[in-house]
């Protein structure tokens, strides 16, 4: 399948893999909700601006279909999710390519569980670092996600701000003469300590991505949280997409990762040495 055919087909794919008939949540719908009020879903929605917000911040963009953006319901501002929204009356929760941004992982995860119905799901949308920017930035481990909850951010680290630009990568497709393909960093490394800088200056969230995933890299940390019972949510479904993205479903009522943990580690240092490095461009 190439990137065309699975951009037009993503949505109905992801969709097809749970339930969304009853009370739904998506947080950071933006200008691509997979759960469009537009396709009959009864669906609240949690993003850090209005619709008018978002269509200005995306009008000079002429790949972003304006008519997608749909009322914001609720406005992030910070606060506990479960307070915004409420408590135990969500089915589904659907949060694509949100996780990686937030400040405490295990933190967001807590309040996604507070907000479902006892059998509800939540169903994640994640890049795989190995097909997108993060190429060469490691693994996030259980550690690192516990460290984070510990002090409770609610910022991102200047450390991860200049591991995010230094190390953010565009990478070009493998191709007959090139079978890796190539690279370019398109940051300096001064850049980079400027934004570990800004960052440790905010007084304010400045985003970028805290926290990098391999399939089974994502799923090591999610069966740690729930094996340490800090986390209630268990693995009820996982699927690898074909181009930079997998999804995955955590319930309480989920049977778990089929894979033990020394198997999840073993494979999540397997796909850390997968991907062929490509050569600078």
């Amino acid at each position: 399948m190439d990137t065309l055919s699975y951009t037009i087909s993503r949505g109905d794919e992801i969709r097809s893999l749970f339930d969304a008939s009853g009370l739904c949540l998506e947080i950071g719908p933006s200008y691509d909700p997979l759960l469009p009020r537009a396709m009959g879903h009864a669906v609240e929605t949690v993003d850090y601006m209005d619709a008018a917000g978002l269509r200005a911040k995306y009008a000079t963009n002429p790949n972003i279909d304006l008519t997608k953006i749909e009322e914001v319901t609720h406005i992030w501002r910070g606060e506990p999710l479960s307070q915004l929204v409420g408590e135990g009356q969500f089915d589904v929760v659907v949060a694509s390519h949100v996780i990686e941004h937030t400040p405490d992982m295990l933190g967001f995860l807590r309040e996604c569980e507070k907000t479902l119905t006892p059998t509800g799901q939540l169903v994640l949308v994640v890049p795989d670092r190995r097909r997108c920017f993060d190429f060469f930035r490691p693994a996030s481990t259980t550690g690192s996600v516990l460290q984070a909850h510990f002090e409770g951010r609610t910022q991102h680290s200047p450390g991860s701000a200049f591991d995010f630009v230094a190390n953010y990568a565009e990478l070009e497709p493998p191709s007959p003469d090139v079978p890796a393909g190539r690279f370019t960093l398109p940051n300096h490394v001064t850049a980079a300590m400027n934004a570990c800088h800004r960052f440790r200056n905010a007084s304010g969230y400045e985003d970028c991505h805290a926290w990098v995933f391999t399939p089974s890299s994502f799923r090591l940390i999610t069966s740690d949280l729930n094996a340490m019972e800090i986390l209630a949510l268990r693995e009820a479904g996982f699927w690898a997409t074909p181009i930079f993205e997998f999804v995955t479903i955590l319930s309480r009522t989920g049977a778990g990762c089929p894979l033990d943990r020394p198997a999840l580690l073993a494979a999540a240092h397997r796909e850390a040495a997968d991907p062929v490095a490509p050569a600078p461009a």
